[in-house]
């Protein structure tokens, strides 16, 4: 926060000192002369606009949809975890206490280990170790009786989910790809070409000009801020939490683990 708030006054520092040194005064005739292009400018100033729009507006909804899918991933792959330890009761004996404790300790990697990694785009080795090692579990289950093979089936099934949905989370934890790059990218252009325009047409340094291009610049930086910021869905201001596997833990304590078979 005290980053941005920097960034923000910086900007307006460097704009007002730029209007400053590089803002003339006009004098009547020119003004005259001018209002002649005032069309074709302020037309270029409207494209050049439209276009920061254009691009800031997709951009938003990338990352949007971007941190969207991430929590409705985690949601899922937790979801599929409870679903292989329901499955658990009926497994034989010493794999059932094996694979309950690797359904346990898995989420918790997740949110106290992996997860702050994600921030930096990187997996955790022990959460991959957890997770590998639950599916040796599972696939070496047998196949009979009828009630074990079904659970080791149904197992199988949902592990595979859990992988794809992890791979999902750790090529999000990559960042923005190219779409979204160029979003970011014109975003950024854009809002210092709404800058640096009004130098070029000749900027005029009155008071309530300075004024205006100074809130301006101020809100422009503060956009661009925002947008660094949702880079990365598992960091920046707008980061998605673990909640779905700190919860899971509290979950699988409530689940029954005892069934007579």
């Amino acid at each position: 926060m005290w980053t941005a708030l920097l960034v923000v006054l910086v900007s307006v520092v460097v704009a007002a000192v730029a209007c400053v040194l590089f803002g003339r005064g006009r004098a009547r005739s020119h003004e005259q002369a001018d209002d002649r292009d005032a069309d074709s400018r302020g037309f270029l100033g409207a494209v050049i606009s439209g276009l920061f729009i254009v691009a800031l507006a997709f951009y938003v909804v990338i990352v949007w949809e971007e941190n969207g899918a991430a929590e409705d991933n985690a949601a899922r792959e937790a979801a599929a975890i409870a679903d292989i330890y329901w499955q658990t009761p009926v497994l034989p004996q010493p794999q059932r206490d094996v694979i309950r404790g690797l359904l346990t300790e898995y989420p918790r990697l997740v949110a106290e280990k992996e997860w702050p990694q994600l921030a930096v785009g990187e997996a955790d080795p022990a959460t991959t170790a957890a997770l590998h090692s639950l599916h040796a579990e599972v696939v070496s289950l047998p196949a009979t009786p009828d009630v074990v093979k079904s659970a080791r089936e149904r197992a199988v099934e949902r592990l595979r989910e859990i992988t794809d949905l992890r791979r999902e989370r750790l090529d999000s934890a990559g960042g923005l790809d190219a779409t979204g790059m160029m979003m970011l990218v014109g975003t950024i252009a854009g809002s210092v070409a709404m800058v640096v325009y009004p130098f070029l047409i000749g900027f005029t340094a009155r008071a309530r000009h300075v004024v205006q291009l100074c809130l301006t610049t101020a809100v422009l930086a503060l956009v661009c801020v925002l947008c660094l910021g949702m880079m990365q869905p598992f960091d920046g201001l707008f980061q998605v939490e673990p909640e779905s596997f700190t919860s899971l833990t509290e979950e699988l304590a409530e689940i029954p683990v005892d069934r007579s078979r």
